[in-house]
């Protein structure tokens, strides 16, 4: 692995571990064995590794979201594979990250708020669309409100003021609230599909 590689590798794990107000350049040079002046020779601030990661993280996102529609067999089940591509995300991200990239890092937050309405607000209102032409959700929902409510609870699941890490595991979050708003976006048909992708059962 070349030096620069190695260099994002340790600062994205820091970052999502850790946040970043925390961690230093000092930091990331000594855990990836190397000097202050070989970092910085190769990144020109930490503000720039700040930026790259996030933008690693979203890209890959991005990615996910072109492939998964295709790839899934119905609505309910491309949503759920979104949501076990978050999770696995979710597990590796401390949520303070994203606190303080928006409260510090204003210009990389702008990037934030750009992903949130170009790619996850977007393929919320398509699954929606999709999964009404399917006949798996209620043919009544406004695709604006639902969609912007489902942007919502999934904002909420990574903010530490909603959640505190130390009282809410994320992922127990995330079930939580998908399952509630798949069960109740769903027709009568998309309720037994969604039994079989939740993992619950139907109450007699």
């Amino acid at each position: 692995m070349v030096v620069r590689e190695r260099i994002m590798d340790a600062a994205r794990k820091m970052f999502r571990s850790y946040g970043v107000k925390g961690v230093t350049m000092f930091d990331i040079a000594r855990d990836c064995g190397i000097s202050k002046k070989t970092l910085y020779e190769h990144f020109e601030d930490k503000q720039s590794l700040i930026s790259e990661s996030m933008r690693e993280l979203l890209d890959d996102h991005i990615r996910f979201n072109a492939t998964n529609q295709t790839d899934s067999a119905n609505a309910i089940e491309e949503h759920m594979h979104q949501m076990q591509f978050i999770r696995s995300k979710a597990r590796t991200l401390n949520p303070v990250m994203l606190y303080e990239i928006e409260k510090y890092h204003p210009d990389t937050w702008k990037e934030v708020v750009s992903f949130k309405t170009d790619s996850i607000l977007y393929s919320i209102k398509e699954n929606l669309r999709r999964g009404i032409t399917e006949g798996l959700y209620r043919k009544n929902l406004d695709i604006d409100i639902v969609a912007r409510m489902r942007q919502l609870q999934l904002e909420a699941a990574f903010d530490p003021t909603h959640y505190p890490a130390d009282q809410y595991e994320i992922h127990n979050v995330m079930d939580e609230v998908t399952t509630h708003y798949i069960m109740g976006i769903s027709s009568p048909q998309g309720q037994q599909v969604a039994y079989q992708y939740l993992h619950i059962k139907e109450e007699v």
